[in-house]
């Protein structure tokens, strides 16, 4: 029996956390009462494996160790790895485009986490921008999209389609563009409403000095007056003419 076979799991992370890095597969499965092993303190230290049989060891979370290489910037393109998942189902597909990491494979794009996150949403978190409509369309549980957050980025889209998707809240693709200075005079598309009541155009009017001309203002009105009381129709109004109002009182003070 050699040294090897006699250190224990507390003995070795010791060293490992001195900087000392193992190799034999035997320490490297060495593991705490959570199933942390060896392997996983070591990747979380920025060491490496490309040994299958190591970096798909879990813990009792069913956190890999190629969970922790990626958290630290390892990627793979392996299909089979990139949709190894956690207790949480978050993949490793999950933990790469957290860090910048890009894919287009719509099926890997596709993975969700228990919240509903998919691999896109993170992918758009990082600047990256599609134009398809499947990918587009994807929800979290909250039911914010990718084009949601792509739109939150800046990103512009011009499918009617898309502008209406709403969140949880009402909160549609087109509120999230016009707070970025993006304006419409489509009709249908100004008067969505959050679950609160709150328009696009309104979003318009403070975020951009927006207001209707008289032909797009008759056609927003009668969008206005299917959905709305014709009381809350003329607080609408008042309410584009004031943030209207407050916005360009604004730039005269910067």
């Amino acid at each position: 029996m050699n040294q090897n076979d006699v250190l224990t799991y507390e003995q070795v992370v010791a060293q490992v956390k001195e900087g000392k890095f193992f190799e034999d597969p035997e320490i490297l499965k060495l593991c705490d009462h959570t199933g942390w092993s060896i392997a996983h303190s070591q990747a979380d230290q920025g060491w490496i494996t490309n040994n299958k049989e190591i970096f798909i060891q879990r813990d009792k979370y069913d956190t890999t160790v190629a969970h922790v290489q990626a958290k630290h910037g390892w990627t793979t393109k392996d299909k089979e790895i990139l949709k190894l998942h956690d207790r949480s189902w978050w993949s490793i597909a999950h933990s790469q485009a957290s860090a910048g990491w890009v894919t287009e494979d719509k099926e890997i794009l596709k993975l969700k986490d228990d919240r509903g996150t998919r691999v896109a949403h993170l992918q758009a978190e990082h600047e990256w921008t599609t134009e398809d409509k499947e990918i587009l369309e994807l929800r979290d549980n909250l039911d914010w999209s990718v084009a949601h957050e792509q739109a939150r980025r800046g990103w512009i889209a011009k499918d009617k389609e898309i502008l209406k998707l709403k969140n949880i809240y009402g909160t549609s693709v087109a509120h999230v563009q016009a707070k970025h200075g993006w304006t419409t005079e489509d009709p249908e598309i100004l008067a969505l409403a959050t679950c609160k009541n709150l328009t696009v155009a309104e979003i318009q009017a403070e975020y951009s000095g927006w207001k209707p001309e008289e032909e797009v203002k008759i056609r927003f009105i009668q969008e206005l007056q299917k959905n709305f009381p014709e009381e809350k129709v003329q607080e609408i109004l008042r309410s584009i003419d004031k943030l209207r109002k407050e916005y360009f009182k604004k730039i005269l003070l910067e």
